[in-house]
């Protein structure tokens, strides 16, 4: 075993003796050398060391919790005595989703006159103003429910058709903002771009929504241990969908849509995204393409299919007007 390690140790160090001396001898040498060797930075090996740290950490850790499962024992919640307990807190929530509901429709048949008369604000301000406070209000709404079926008493029929419709009524209601805070969000990318930061809170809420869903399901005949887990699996499903949908190319082609209808464009922003973006940005004219499709070198380390569409890509001058 020592044997063979100072075999390997001594076999490396001629490589990058004789190596370097012919890189450093020779254009061509070099240029094959470049392409085969990455990119060695300090501030890359620290990174990468970290990632490759992160990832075995959380597989072993994974693993290790398939393999030896805890043993927790979860004590049952007691209900509570009487139904008003909570039935107060969840009226009092339900009450507050009618209003808002309520607003919401009144802008909508009110117009944008409307509400810039009521309120001194535009339509875009608006419906930016809002989006990240209907997300945590969808959250806290699921938090409300899981602890009311949690504390409710479910004996007598009455008892459950109460818990029924109270939750039922408050999922429903949450739909309506989920719906609400998702066109908010649409006409926002309408207006300002579409954003990796706006793509990711809209399929978030849109998640949620569809947990909602399933808590509605569950309540039909108030049982729910399978929700958990159909919770973790739609999860898993939509980050397989998000990668699916690959986001940089599905931003850049929203963009690149919105720019041939308004002529408005974010080039700042569009030279950030990553190589996946390049075939869908090749579509602008090809002096603004050069300004945003970035030429996909990389060492074979980075190598990625993005990055050798974005290579294939005819080059351009980048135009400064």
């Amino acid at each position: 075993m020592k044997h063979s390690l100072r075999v390997g140790c001594l076999s490396l160090l001629l490589i990058a003796v004789f190596g370097g001396l012919f890189a450093s001898a020779d254009a061509l040498f070099s240029s094959w050398a470049e392409a085969v060797v990455p990119d060695v930075t300090l501030d890359g090996v620290v990174l990468r060391l970290f990632l490759l740290a992160a990832v075995a950490g959380a597989a072993l850790t994974v693993t290790y919790v398939a393999l030896n499962p805890p043993h927790v024992r979860v004590p049952e919640p007691r209900p509570l005595g009487r139904t008003f307990e909570w039935l107060l807190p969840v009226g009092i929530v339900t009450a507050l989703y009618v209003v808002f509901v309520a607003a919401q429709l009144t802008v909508m048949f009110g117009g944008h006159a409307y509400l810039a008369r009521t309120t001194g604000i535009t339509y875009a301000e608006y419906v930016h103003q809002g989006f990240e406070q209907l997300c945590v209000a969808t959250v806290l709404t699921l938090g409300v429910v899981a602890a009311a079926a949690a504390k409710a008493r479910r004996e007598l029929p009455h008892d459950r058709l109460v818990l029924r419709v109270a939750l039922g009524l408050l999922c429903t209601l949450t739909l309506v903002v989920v719906a609400s805070a998702l066109y908010r969000m649409h006409v926002y990318e309408e207006a300002y771009g579409f954003t990796r930061l706006r793509l990711v809170v809209s399929l978030f809420e849109g998640w949620l929504g569809l947990v909602l869903v399933l808590v509605l399901v569950a309540g039909i005949r108030l049982r729910g241990r399978w929700l958990p887990m159909a919770v973790v699996v739609t999860a898993a499903l939509s980050l397989l969908g998000f990668a699916w949908l690959n986001p940089d190319a599905y931003i850049a082609a929203h963009n690149v849509d919105r720019y041939h209808q308004t002529g408005k464009i974010d080039l700042a922003y569009l030279t950030g995204l990553s190589a996946d973006a390049a075939p869908e940005l090749a579509d602008l004219s090809p002096d603004v393409a050069a300004c945003v499709v970035g030429d996909g070198h990389g060492d074979w380390l980075a190598w990625n299919l993005g990055r050798a569409r974005a290579r294939d890509l005819p080059a351009g001058t980048c135009s400064s007007d």
